[in-house]
């Protein structure tokens, strides 16, 4: 009855959100020879941090930054939309002795002033040292942890401790790191706090394969992750407890035709270390380089599959994976398969089924060339996804045949409403076109969806300044979106707890709650004597809107109380389980 509910209402949601498919600007036209950014009439950019500007160390000293800024994320102060803290991930392999070899982030404090955002605290190198530093910072975690850290990735983990170092370039110090060959201390989320500049922790329990993105969802528990590899997995991290995201169970996700089930992986760390191939072993659905990730407001997954011009996945196949549904027609036959646009898929996280959202290619008119979608972020306010582009080739439709040298390469920017029916690349409006050379990436909305961060990532040296080098901007210019907010994206304005659903209940229920401040909380389950009987969350939350389930297996029938305790609030509501 649960799910048939749910469904009813996600329809109603749904057909109400599918009677106006406006966006916020004009889509403007196409462009191969621009230096510059182009948005619409309306729109700006900042300037907030550019490869090479100097960076703060431990020791005190400074150092000109790394470049190939990727991944952002803004942690805001206090729900604000107008001040907080930027992440920018390095998705870098190299050798650097002061900001120590591999890869790395820098963070800083950002506000706004008027329409232009600037930097108010220095720029700082993160030290990911005691760590045993990290490699190929790539994308991260689309969201903020419960606790208030964050995740950063590192893709494409080395084979072997000689391809840390190469051809003189990446890890010199090859020796054994925490019991293990110095190479397979690489290919992890790393858990960091960016307001206190640290690293915190390598996270083993999230497996070992070529991290892209996560997806943190808003239970405090659940972080689905992407596997960006040509035969790579899709994978989900369950923690133990509310918040504590050091211990829990990884899964990988399995296609049965329209639905699909998650599949528990072994958590010891030497399966940990090479969980890809024992996803496949247990019969995981197999993917050609998943990439970003996002969820609507209403909580659906959408996921980015960059594609890959007929790659050989027979090995995999082998070893017991599957190929997924929509990459079966995509068979040239001895177990090569042939993608070269790449989508947008959505996964239905109730019923598991996962299908397409819009599929790569040229429109109808020739200009649109949308491929290789690698960053995604969906405004959740005006139910629209943003699709960046990471070319992979310039052939075969990608770029027009006049494009040849890789420095003039052009990636844009689209925009699709998720409310459009059966959508194809004829539906997408170009947002933006990046500089010549540059891959547009780590998109990420303030919580209002009115201020925009992106890099413009490795553009070509030959643009000129300022985009001759990687650059993270700040777009502005959307409209003000009035009486209208995103589950996923509204701030509360106050202490909120929900009741629980369903009630009556048996043995599992959901309880939701609001945060308006950082700050402990505690959510405790009382009997009728005034008993605690179970303690689902004591501990820091930051500022949103949170879930957590409660499993009442172990108790009897009866009415139950939970109450909402923080310094300055509580509240108590009753519940029922009949069994």
């Amino acid at each position: 009855m649960k799910k048939f509910i749910l469904s009813l209402l996600l329809v109603f949601m749904a057909a109400g959100s599918s009677m106006a498919q406006s966006y916020p600007f004009t889509a403007i036209d196409t462009n191969f020879t621009t230096q510059s950014l182009l948005l619409p009439n309306g729109f700006q950019y900042s300037i907030i941090f550019q490869q090479n500007q100097p960076v703060l160390l431990n020791n005190g000293l400074s150092y000109p930054s790394r470049g190939v800024n990727d991944f952002i994320i803004f942690i805001p102060n206090g729900g604000s939309s107008t001040n907080g803290w930027l992440f920018v991930n390095h998705e870098t392999a190299d050798t650097n002795t002061f900001l120590g070899d591999g890869g790395g982030a820098t963070t800083f404090q950002v506000t706004k002033v008027g329409n232009n955002w600037l930097p108010t605290g220095p720029f700082k190198h993160m030290d990911f040292s005691h760590l045993g530093l990290t490699r190929t910072n790539c994308a991260g975690g689309n969201g903020i942890l419960a606790n208030g850290n964050i995740l950063t990735t590192e893709e494409f983990p080395p084979n072997s401790n000689t391809e840390l170092f190469n051809n003189g370039r990446g890890i010199r110090d090859t020796s054994d790191f925490g019991g293990y060959k110095r190479y397979l201390n690489f290919g992890w989320m790393v858990e960091c706090n960016v307001q206190g500049d640290t690293a915190i922790r390598k996270s083993f329990q999230m497996g070992r394969f070529s991290h892209e993105a996560a997806q943190v969802m808003p239970d405090g528990r659940t972080v689905y992750l992407t596997d960006d590899f040509s035969g790579g997995c899709f994978f989900k991290f369950v923690a133990n407890t509310f918040g504590d995201y050091s211990a829990g169970q990884l899964f990988a996700y399995k296609q049965f035709g329209s639905t699909g089930t998650w599949l528990p992986m072994p958590m010891n760390r030497d399966s940990l270390n090479n969980a890809r191939n024992v996803a496949q072993r247990l019969g995981a659905t197999l993917f050609i380089r998943l990439e970003d990730i996002d969820m609507d407001s209403l909580g659906n997954i959408y996921i980015a599959e960059t594609g890959a011009d007929s790659v050989d996945l027979s090995s995999f196949i082998t070893n017991g994976g599957v190929i997924a549904n929509h990459l079966v027609p995509k068979s040239v036959g001895s177990g090569k398969y042939d993608d070269p646009y790449g989508r947008v898929l959505k996964l239905d996280p109730i019923t598991l089924g996962l299908s397409v959202l819009v599929e790569g290619g040229t429109s109808s008119d020739g200009k649109s060339n949308f491929a290789s979608v690698d960053n995604i972020q969906i405004d959740r306010t005006r139910n629209i996804i943003y699709l960046q582009e990471d070319l992979i080739s310039n052939t075969r439709g990608r770029l027009p045949s006049f494009i040849t040298s890789s420095s003039n390469w052009i990636c844009e920017v689209y925009a699709l409403n998720l409310s459009t029916p059966n959508a194809t690349v004829n539906d997408l409006k170009r947002f933006a076109v990046f500089p010549k050379g540059a891959e547009a990436t780590g998109g990420y909305f303030t919580p209002d969806y009115n201020n925009f961060f992106i890099n413009v990532q490795h553009p070509s040296s030959g643009n000129g300044a300022p985009f001759n080098v990687s650059t993270t901007v700040c777009i502005t210019g959307f409209p003000p979106v009035v009486g209208i907010e995103g589950e996923g994206g509204s701030i509360p304005k106050r202490f909120e707890l929900s009741q629980n659903y369903p009630n009556p209940f048996n043995p599992s229920t959901t309880i939701k709650f609001s945060v308006p401040k950082d700050g402990n909380v505690a959510i405790k389950v009382y009997d009728v004597k005034g008993q605690l009987v179970k303690t689902l969350v004591n501990q820091r939350v930051i500022v949103g809107n949170y879930t957590v389930d409660f499993n009442a297996s172990e108790l009897s029938s009866g009415v139950y109380f939970y109450t909402l305790e923080t310094a300055d609030f509580q509240e108590t509501k009753r519940m029922i389980l009949v069994k």
